[in-house]
C-alpha cells in the first residue's frame, strides 16, 4: 500500500482527463488537479517544510482546500484540518498543540465567519517576524511556538498574511525533482493528516491518521459500494472531518469524481448533483440527507442515477429516508469515528432491508470488532449482550498527538482501541449501535437509549430534528427532555409531541419536556449534547 501522494500521481498519469474534483461552479480534471496541487507542494518545499512538518488548513470547503490537502502530501507534510466551527478557545488550544509551522486561511466566508480575525484573537502577541525581508508571511505567535507563516486563500489586506498566491510564487523555482523525493520519502505507515476529533465531551484530541488507515479504510468502503472509475461519490461534508477527506479518498483509489460544496445548499447541491448524474451519495447525517430530499426542489427522478446513499441514523429515521430516495437508491449505514480513519463497520448492498436499515454491519475487511464488558474492557460479553464496542486493525489511528496518557486509555495491549460507544454484535456479527455510553440515561431504574426516542420523534411530519438529554430529577434520578428543531414552515406544539410518544413508548422514555430551537451547538458534524445539558442545569441553579 502506498501514500496519497502517490495515489494522486497514479491517478493523474492514469486518467488525466478525468474529473476529480466537481464544485458547483468549478470542475478539475486529475491532470489540472495534479498540477495546481504540486505547484502548491513546490510554494511549501520553497518555505522550508520538511518531510513531517505540519500545515495547518482554517476554510471551508473549496477546491483550494483539497488542492491544500494533496500539496501537503505532495511536500511530504501532514495536513491538520482545523474545524471552522472552532471558536477562539478551542482554536487556540489546537493550534498552541498541533505544532503546525504554516497555517492556511480564506476570507471567502468572511460575512459569517472572519477567520483571519478569529486566529488573530486565538493566538494573542501574534504579530510579523522582524528582520523577515523577502519573506512574506513570517509570523511570531506565543501561543503557538512552531508556526511561523501564515497565507490567505483571498484578496483582504491581513497584516500577518501573506496571500496564497505568494506561496505559489515562491515555489517556481523548485524542481520538479524536490517535490518527488519529498513525497518518496513518506510510507504507509507515516501520519497523513492530524484530525482533531470533535471536542463533543472534552478537549479535541488529535489523531495520527496514517496513509494506510485513510486509504485502507476507504479503498474498502469504495468496494462495498460498488465505486467504479469515472463515477462520482458526493460529499457536504466538511473537509475537516473525516466524512470529508474520507470520501475524497475513495473517489482518488478509484479513478473516480468526488463532489463537495462550499456551503450546504440544498437546491444548489441538487441541481449539481442532476448536472453530474451523481451514483453514489455520503451526505451520512440526517440534517444533510433530510436537508436534500426535503427541500422543495426535491423531485426522486431528479437523483434517478443515484445507487447508493450513505446515512448514520437509527431504524425509523433509515425507514423515512429509503422511503423517500429512488428506487434504485439504496441506503446504507454503518459505525465510524475519527479514530477509525471513519470507517470501521457498514452495511452493504446484498443485507436483507431490515438488517441494511436496523444494524450498522459488519466489520470493512482488515478489521475486528469486539463487545467487552465497561466495566473490565478486556473482557469481552456473549453475543448480543450489550457492551463497550472495541476495535483493531489497519484503519485504527496511531496515536493522540502530544497526548501519551489518552493514548494508553484508548489502545489497549493488542492494539484494541475503545471507543466509548455501546453496542452489541449477533451471531452474525453484525453490529448494532446503541448511543454514546455517557449518553445512555437511568430513569427510575430503566435505562433509555436517546436514539431511540430521538428517532421517534423524527418521524413526525413536523420534525425536523430531535436531541434528547437527561435532566436530574429527585424522583427518578433523570428525566428525558427533547430539544426539537421543527421543519420549514411546520407548526407543532410541545404538547402534540409529547401525546405522540405516549403510546408508542413505555412511559419512561416520555420525554418529560420538549424544547424548540432554531439552531444547535455543533462541534465538525455532531450536536454537542454536554451543551444542551448545560442548558438544563443552569435553568435548574439556584438564583
Amino acid at each position: 500500500m502506498g501514500t496519497l501522494a502517490g495515489e494522486l500521481g497514479l491517478r493523474a498519469g492514469e486518467h488525466p482527463d478525468r474529473t476529480f474534483v466537481s464544485f458547483p461552479d468549478l470542475d478539475l480534471s486529475y491532470a489540472e488537479f495534479h498540477r495546481r496541487a504540486v505547484a502548491l507542494a513546490k510554494g511549501l518545499i520553497a518555505v522550508g517544510l520538511r518531510p513531517g512538518g505540519h500545515v495547518a488548513v482554517l476554510m471551508t470547503n473549496s477546491p483550494t482546500y483539497v488542492e491544500l490537502v494533496f500539496g501537503v502530501q505532495l511536500a511530504g507534510g501532514v495536513v491538520v484540518p482545523l474545524n471552522a466551527r472552532f471558536k477562539r478557545r478551542e482554536l487556540s488550544y489546537v493550534l498552541g498543540r498541533c505544532d503546525a509551522e504554516i497555517l492556511v486561511t480564506t476570507d471567502a466566508v468572511d460575512e459569517h465567519t472572519d477567520f483571519t480575525a478569529l486566529v488573530a484573537a486565538s493566538l494573542p502577541g501574534l504579530r510579523l517576524a522582524e528582520h523577515t525581508e523577502g519573506a512574506a508571511g513570517a509570523v511570531v505567535a506565543p501561543g503557538a511556538p512552531r508556526l511561523r507563516r501564515i497565507h490567505l486563500d483571498g484578496d483582504k489586506d491581513v497584516p500577518f498574511a501573506a496571500p496564497l498566491t505568494a506561496l505559489v510564487a515562491a515555489g517556481r523555482d523548485v524542481p520538479d525533482d524536490a517535490v518527488v523525493a519529498a513525497s518518496a520519502g513518506r510510507t504507509a505507515e507515516d501520519p497523513a493528516v492530524l484530525l482533531y476529533t470533535s471536542g463533543t465531551t472534552a478537549d479535541p484530541k488529535g489523531c495520527e491518521l496514517t496513509h494506510r488507515a485513510l486509504i485502507g479504510s476507504w479503498s474498502a468502503f469504495a468496494d462495498v459500494v460498488g465505486l467504479r472509475g469515472g463515477e462520482a461519490m458526493w460529499t457536504p461534508c466538511p473537509f475537516f472531518h473525516v466524512g470529508g477527506i474520507g470520501p475524497t479518498v475513495s473517489a482518488l483509489v478509484r479513478g473516480a469524481e468526488v463532489m463537495s460544496m462550499g456551503h450546504f445548499d440544498p437546491e444548489v447541491a441538487l441541481d449539481h448533483l442532476e448536472r453530474r448524474h451523481a451514483e453514489h451519495l455520503f451526505p451520512a447525517f440526517p440534517p444533510l440527507t433530510l436537508g436534500l430530499l426535503r427541500t422543495p426542489g426535491y423531485d426522486r427522478d431528479r437523483l434517478r442515477a443515484v445507487r447508493t446513499v450513505l446515512n448514520v441514523a437509527p431504524r425509523e429515521t433509515q425507514e423515512m429516508i429509503q422511503q423517500l430516495l429512488p428506487e434504485t437508491a439504496v441506503l446504507l449505514t454503518d459505525f465510524g469515528m475519527t479514530e477509525g480513519a471513519g470507517m470501521i463497520t457498514t452495511t452493504t448492498l446484498d443485507e436483507p432491508e431490515r438488517d441494511r436499515l436496523g444494524r450498522n454491519g459488519r466489520p470493512i475487511p482488515g478489521i475486528e470488532v469486539r463487545i467487552t464488558d465497561p466495566g473490565e474492557p478486556a473482557t469481552v460479553v456473549p453475543v448480543d449482550t450489550p457492551g463497550e464496542i472495541q476495535f483493531r486493525g489497519v484503519n485504527a489511528f496511531r496515536a493522540y498527538y502530544r497526548d501519551p496518557e489518552a493514548t494508553a486509555e484508548t489502545i489497549l495491549p493488542g492494539g484494541w482501541v475503545r471507543t466509548g460507544d455501546s453496542g452489541s454484535v449477533n451471531a452474525n456479527g453484525s453490529l448494532l449501535f446503541l448511543g454514546r455510553t455517557k449518553d445512555v440515561l437511568k430513569v427510575g431504574g430503566e435505562n433509555v437509549s436517546p436514539l431511540e426516542v430521538e428517532a421517534y420523534l423524527s418521524t413526525h411530519p413536523a420534525v425536523r430534528m430531535a436531541q434528547v438529554v437527561g435532566r436530574p430529577s429527585e424522583r427518578y434520578g433523570e428525566e428525558p427532555v427533547a430539544f426539537v428543531e421543527l421543519s420549514g414552515g411546520a407548526d407543532c406544539t410541545a404538547d402534540e409531541l409529547i401525546a405522540f410518544c405516549r403510546g408508542s413508548l413505555a412511559s419512561y422514555k416520555v420525554p418529560r419536556e420538549v424544547r424548540f430551537v432554531t439552531s444547535w451547538p455543533m462541534s465538525a458534524t455532531k450536536i454537542q449534547k454536554f451543551r444542551l445539558r448545560a442548558m438544563l442545569e443552569d435553568d435548574l441553579a439556584p438564583r
